[in-house]
This record gives C-alpha cells, sequence and structure tokens, in this order.
C-alpha cells in the first residue's frame, strides 16, 4: 500500500506540475459575423478560464491552479501554487471581469461549471479515493465591445 500511495501522490504532482490553470481565448474579431447569444451581431471573443486544485483527505490543498493578471502584457496567465487553494468561483469571477474590463467588453452568456472528482475507482481497495480527490472549476463568457453610448455614461 506505500507505494500505491506514492504513485498516487506522485501522479497527483506530476498533473499538478503541468499546469492546473488554463485560459483559452478566440482571436479578437475571430467571430466577426456570427451573432452569438447577447452579441446583437456585434464583434466579439469567447474567453474560458477553468482551474483545479487536488487535495489529500478532500480538505487539505496539495496544489492548485492559479490565475494572475500580467499587468506588463495586459493578459491572464494561469500557474499553479503548492499547498494553496485558488479554486474559486470568486477568483474566477475577477480573473475574467478584469479581463474584459482592461478590454472595454461586456461579459454576456457568461456559464460557470463545478466539478469535483473522486479517485475511488483507481486502487482495487478504493483507498486512493479516501485519501485524495480534485476539484475543477470554470467560467467562460462572451465578450461584447461596450457601445459607445454606456462609456459616455
Amino acid at each position: 500500500m506505500g507505494n500505491v500511495m506514492k504513485s498516487a501522490l506522485c501522479a497527483i504532482l506530476a498533473v499538478a506540475a503541468a499546469g492546473c490553470a488554463t485560459i483559452s481565448c478566440t482571436t479578437p474579431g475571430g467571430l466577426d459575423g456570427l451573432n452569438l447569444k447577447g452579441t446583437d451581431g456585434r464583434p466579439s471573443q469567447i474567453v474560458v478560464i477553468e482551474t483545479t486544485g487536488y487535495y489529500l483527505l478532500w480538505a487539505i490543498p496539495l496544489c492548485s491552479g492559479d490565475v494572475r493578471w500580467n499587468e506588463e502584457k495586459q493578459s491572464i496567465e494561469g500557474g499553479f501554487s503548492m499547498f494553496k487553494d485558488h479554486v474559486s468561483i470568486e477568483n474566477l469571477q475577477r480573473a475574467i471581469t478584469n479581463y474584459a474590463d482592461r478590454r472595454n467588453c461586456d461579459l454576456v452568456d457568461v456559464l460557470y461549471n463545478d466539478d469535483d472528482t473522486t479517485y475511488a475507482g483507481v486502487s482495487e481497495s478504493g483507498i486512493i479515493g479516501v485519501f485524495f480527490g480534485s476539484s475543477t472549476m470554470g467560467v467562460s463568457a462572451v465578450l461584447v465591445p461596450r457601445s459607445t453610448e454606456k462609456q459616455g455614461n
């Protein structure tokens, strides 16, 4: 059982090192001409931000995705932190709102997801699932440039 636990911990940390926070965006203007919900035919961009955390006993953070704002590049960057929990709707909401504000855009069609995963089926005894778990949260939205009427208010 000791080797199984070591293998499981190494696998979880390897996944974490690969990156637990992701940011995906369509290119600005890449959706021109498509009439997406809430865009009224205006140019738009889709942004998806997702972060995952891995936990010992479902409560002690081993590592988690960390969404950070890079002031120099004026963009969101994904990374990870060891022994900290940055997986929350509040962090994701702050990141996507900041991203939209810096691009002078409104958010429309905002969707959140929350998914917890158990690893009980990984071993014959299911003991790994008792000790380890993960949580993934994400937010996606369509960004639409603010109209000049809204900017004047």
